[in-house]
């Protein structure tokens, strides 16, 4: 079946089914593919007999009672989630999402907005970062943090490297490197890097994420071809947009997140970010900058806050330029965001809470008064 399928994934569907006293010859497993606002596509097959069964692919439909991110986002499901379905002949319904492994949202860079849903059960998170005119490393810092903080492999990509020199080049590889998992350097004028990079991602679920003219789409098209499977009927290769001479900056071309099944994997192309806030996980934070937390256990007081107590590891690698000065505001910047981010996230959460009491109080108090008014 692949998409990722493995014996794992079956298991829980199986319990799944049981736990609900379904008839497993009724059902349908499938892997969400893309998200509408009332509907979602997936991409499955009717129920197999083992992980592995040749089963051909179809796309179902479903419709969702609720718009997919509202204050509930992580009960609806999200691309790469494992759904059961019941399929009839003029509608599909959604019966259960199947525990997932990993979950990857991303946070608002607004302080009204919540987190927006990205990917579920995603084994790497591809930084997809062009090197021309200039790489930003703050950026890949914050996609690193959030890929700890969704227990999934950081990959960087970095691309059109054909428009630097390769000694810029062999710079960026190894200052940009240090936190990742694995680096691939692609370029349309080799096919063959994009290839070995597509190799690399051989029985996984990859999620590309970069900013807008990254070449998230023109990587996609170059590893796929034509022999993807999105679950529409007649798919095409993505447009791809240019991008200006002057800054290198790109419009958008994918406006939505969607699932690809290729030959060798399963990749999840997203829209270009404009702007990512710092994950609210602090710990996701500590391992991106491993240098910096490796330090900071040398500090004489287990809560150095790095200014200017005695015995700070930090401020002794700062001053003897062990440690980069850059990097470290960085590091403290991303902290102080997270902190916030949280705190507003807390705030929210609390607001709802009271916006619930008070309706439910009110709907009580109306049921009383109606029940009272009944009574005379």
């Amino acid at each position: 079946m692949s998409l990722g399928y493995d014996a794992l994934w079956h298991g829980q569907a199986v319990a799944a089914a049981y736990a609900d006293n379904l008839d497993l010859h009724e059902l349908a497993i499938a892997r969400v593919s893309t998200i509408h606002r009332t509907r979602f596509e997936a991409i499955g097959a009717p129920f197999p007999d083992a992980p592995d069964s040749a089963v051909p692919l179809r796309t179902f439909s479903v419709t969702l009672s609720t718009a997919p991110h509202d204050d509930e986002t992580e009960s609806l499901p999200v691309v790469g989630d494992w759904v059961l379905l019941d399929a009839h002949p003029d509608h599909t319904v959604l019966l259960a999402i199947l525990p997932r492994r990993t979950y990857l949202d991303r946070p608002s860079a607004t302080r009204i907005s919540t987190a927006q849903p990205v990917a579920a059960n995603v084994d790497a998170l591809c930084i997809v970062e062009p090197v021309f005119p200039e790489p930003s490393v703050g950026r890949i810092e914050r996609y690193v943090a959030l890929a700890r903080s969704s227990m999934c492999e950081a990959v960087l990509v970095l691309t059109k490297t054909d428009l630097c020199s390769a000694d810029a080049f062999e710079d960026y590889r190894s200052s940009l490197g240090r936190d990742v998992d694995a680096v691939h350097a692609v370029s349309v004028d080799s096919p063959a890097s994009i290839a070995d990079f597509y190799a690399s991602l051989t029985g996984k679920t990859a999620v590309l994420l970069g900013r807008s003219g990254a070449g998230k789409s023109t990587l996609v098209n170059t590893m796929l071809g034509d022999t993807y499977f999105s679950g529409a009927p007649g798919t095409i290769p993505q447009v791809v947009s240019g991008v200006r001479a002057s800054d290198g900056k790109g419009r958008h071309t994918t406006t939505s997140r969607h699932m690809l099944v290729g030959k060798h994997a399963v990749v999840i192309d997203t829209p270009g970010v404009r702007a990512l806030a710092a994950t609210t996980d602090p710990h996701a934070i500590d391992e991106t900058f491993t240098d910096i937390s490796v330090l900071a256990a040398k500090c004489r007081y287990t809560d150095c806050a790095h200014r200017s107590e005695p015995g700070c590891a930090v401020r002794e690698a700062l001053g003897s330029g062990l440690l980069d000065a850059e990097r470290f505001d960085r590091y403290q910047r991303m902290r102080r965001e997270s902190e916030n981010q949280r705190l507003r996230a807390d705030e929210r959460a609390y607001r709802e809470q009271n916006r619930r009491f008070t309706k439910a109080n009110k709907s009580g108090r109306r049921t009383l008064m109606r029940v009272k008014g009944r009574s005379r």
